[in-house]
């Protein structure tokens, strides 16, 4: 688990000319791939300092995928 936690200000500068942000940077800091909703926020609050849960991976609903 990454101890480093980007400030967002890093979060932004590290967006690729597409606006999106690569898979090995988002494994930097800990954020599963794909990226979670809420991901940025997450980061946010983990830089403020506050206690937050670990980002899970999101598995796609089954139903969806029929």
């Amino acid at each position: 688990m990454p101890t480093y936690v980007p400030s967002p200000d890093e979060v932004t500068a590290a967006q690729t000319p597409d606006g999106g942000w690569t898979k090995k940077q988002l494994a930097e800091w800990g954020i599963p791939w794909p990226p979670p909703q809420g991901w940025r926020k997450h980061l946010k609050a983990k830089w403020e300092g506050k206690d937050v849960q670990p980002l899970m991976r999101q598995e796609p609903d089954q139903d969806s995928l029929f």
